[in-house]
């Protein structure tokens, strides 16, 4: 990961002839500013600073390096005397004045800028907040305070100045190294660049691209964290392309979906540099679309990107968290390559459109209150996150694993996203486990949203053949719901998917004329076997004689007694499989018909 990152760094600070100081800078961080107060200092031919004047000026971004915005500690000064102001009074204390002092010693031009400013601090601050106070409201929220200096009618920014910029540099990579008092700094061969030179032991850290914590004694040679250098150390160069990698991802390969945080890393196989410049200019095209419209989603235009690239490159996906400003990798995905997230797109396109979901079943099944394919109702009311042709089953599999099962839900998507088998039992108990709470709680509606999200879900993952072992899902087959039985492989799924047809029928039959419907309480809550079938199978037939409707359904009666003879020599279902189909008849049972020559109409 450390190697894929400080790559795209490096093409990018190649690409665009980045100064070193423009890597560590947070100009994005400037992005919702709008004014920018400068104190203006006059420098005389003898070299001596004197207080001018506070001048407003429009924020510009094309000055973003003029300004040298590095946020530093929330308690303390940023890493140059630029800092946002929360109010006039305390950032001027806090972040500006306390700057100088803490640097005067440095250098001869901090320190005298530091003597003017103490003379005239009264003066300054009365200046900064007049013209603070006069700004609108909306300009008020990120003014950025800074300085700058007047010598012969021209102007000089921090920029302009060496001193400024080295110390910011210093002190920005300073945690690369340094840890309390203790600092992992010698002389070995770069882990990056495999260079000789003084390299630093604490870079992952600091960048934020590490799993283990060097503070952990565990994590260092011989547990004394002033020799992690010795382990993987970093030169400085390589410290400043890894931050470009990261400020990268942060800013273009940045996701958020279904409740995590991700970032899209690329790693380029040859052709390097031109691979990264295909792959940079489509990105910037992304981002021109997004300035002119609200609706162009990053992640969709992100998937039409990948889904015109081969395999000269693959990306690796980090999963994070962000508690208290402190950065936490909960999960890595490895060696995803475009052509099999192209699969992934297309198959899910393909299962969308299967003749099953299409609008007319859908409104056999859901009724006529909206219209579309399946995907298509529920895309914008699904409970957490709306979901695309993209990403849907990630955000169906998020439905079934919940938010405090995060490691269950990142092992799953890591398989689904490298081509590893996923164990089929694993989910469709996590189905069953959601679509019982729904019986229990008697959410019968959401109950037949679920099935069916469930039947998206596993159609897809067979389709792309990740179930472990012989057990598939094939009812992506039919073309309607009397289909389905057609689908089923095995007669203990059609004996199991028919009685739960007729139960359907039964209660549907009882609440016409109870206005009830007492026999769901006899399902044992859908923790159905093989010898709670047999016992159903007997009470449904009993019930239905009871309202005289047996003869009703003769033929689908007769398809439960032959399927349940054949599967009585090996009955080959566990409680969830057996549940689920029976809860799958139950749920398209209400209109389902055998297709058989001369049955009787209800």
């Amino acid at each position: 990961m450390l190697a894929s990152m400080y790559e795209l760094g490096k093409l990018w600070v190649q690409k665009e002839n980045m100064e070193t100081i423009n890597i560590v800078l947070d100009s994005d961080k400037l992005k919702n500013t709008n004014k920018v107060l400068f104190v203006d200092m006059n420098i005389d031919e003898n070299g001596e600073i004197n207080y001018d004047c506070v001048t407003l000026e429009d924020y510009s971004k094309k000055k973003n390096l003029n300004y040298l915005y590095k946020k530093g500690s929330s308690r303390g000064t940023n890493l140059s005397p630029s800092s946002l102001i929360t109010e006039p009074n305390t950032t001027f204390d806090i972040k500006f004045i306390k700057w100088f002092k803490d640097n005067a010693k440095n250098d001869e031009l901090i320190n005298k800028s530091l003597e003017a400013i103490d003379e005239n601090k009264d003066d300054i601050l009365s200046e900064i907040t007049h013209i603070y106070d006069e700004l609108s409201s909306d300009d008020k929220r990120n003014v950025l305070l800074t300085i700058r200096f007047n010598t012969n009618d021209k102007t000089y920014y921090l920029n302009d100045y060496d001193i400024f910029k080295n110390l910011l540099l210093e002190k920005a990579t300073e945690k690369s190294y340094k840890s309390g008092s203790k600092k992992s700094i010698g002389e070995s061969t770069c882990y990056l660049c495999n260079e000789y030179k003084e390299v630093y032991g604490l870079v992952p850290g600091y960048v934020g691209l590490t799993f283990g914590t060097a503070d952990k004694p565990g994590n260092t040679p011989n547990f004394n964290i002033t020799e992690q250098w010795k382990q993987s150390g970093i030169c400085k160069d390589c410290i400043l392309y890894l931050e470009a990698g990261k400020k990268f991802v942060e800013k273009y390969l940045n996701f958020s979906e279904f409740g995590l945080r991700y970032y899209v890393i690329p790693t380029f196989f040859f052709n390097k540099k031109e691979v990264f410049d295909e792959l940079y200019e489509d990105i910037l095209e992304i981002e021109n679309k997004r300035k002119y419209s609200d609706m162009v989603e990053k992640e969709d235009e992100f998937a039409e990107i990948v889904e015109e690239l081969n395999d000269v490159l693959e990306f690796k996906f980090l999963y994070y968290e962000i508690n208290n400003s402190s950065f936490k990798i909960i999960g890595y995905i490895e060696s995803v390559i475009p052509s099999w997230l192209q699969q992934i797109y297309q198959t899910q396109q393909k299962v969308k459109s299967l003749p099953l979901f299409n609008e007319n079943n859908m409104k056999i099944i859901f009724g006529e209150k909206n219209s579309g394919d399946f995907i298509s109702r529920i895309k914008n009311n699904n409970k957490n996150y709306p979901l695309n042709e993209y990403n849907w089953y990630l955000g169906l599999l998020r439905d079934f694993i919940s938010f405090n099962e995060n490691k269950y839900y990142m092992e799953l998507v890591n398989s689904i996203m490298t081509s590893n088998k996923i164990d089929y039992d694993f989910i469709l108990k996590k189905i069953m486990d959601k679509i019982r709470s729904n019986w229990r709680n008697e959410e019968f509606e959401f109950m037949k949203i679920n099935i069916f999200k469930s039947l998206h879900l596993m159609i897809f993952l067979n389709d792309l053949k990740l179930f472990r072992g012989e057990k598939t899902m094939k009812i992506g087959e039919a073309t309607s719901p009397e289909n389905i039985l057609d689908t089923l492989d095995d007669p203990a799924k059609k004996a199991c998917f028919l009685l739960g047809v007729l139960t359907r029928k039964l209660t549907l039959i009882q609440f016409k004329q109870l206005g009830s419907t007492p026999f769901v309480k006899k399902l044992w809550g859908l923790n159905l076997d093989y010898d709670k079938i047999k016992q159903l199978y007997v009470k449904v037939i009993d019930k239905l004689t009871e309202y005289n409707s047996f003869h009703y359904y003769g033929d689908i009666e007769e398809e439960i007694t032959l399927n349940l003879a054949i599967a009585d020599e090996k009955w080959n279902l566990n409680k969830n499989e057996t549940s689920y189909y029976f809860v799958l008849g139950y749920t398209v049972g209400k209109d389902f018909k055998l297709n058989k020559e001369g049955e009787n109409n209800e």
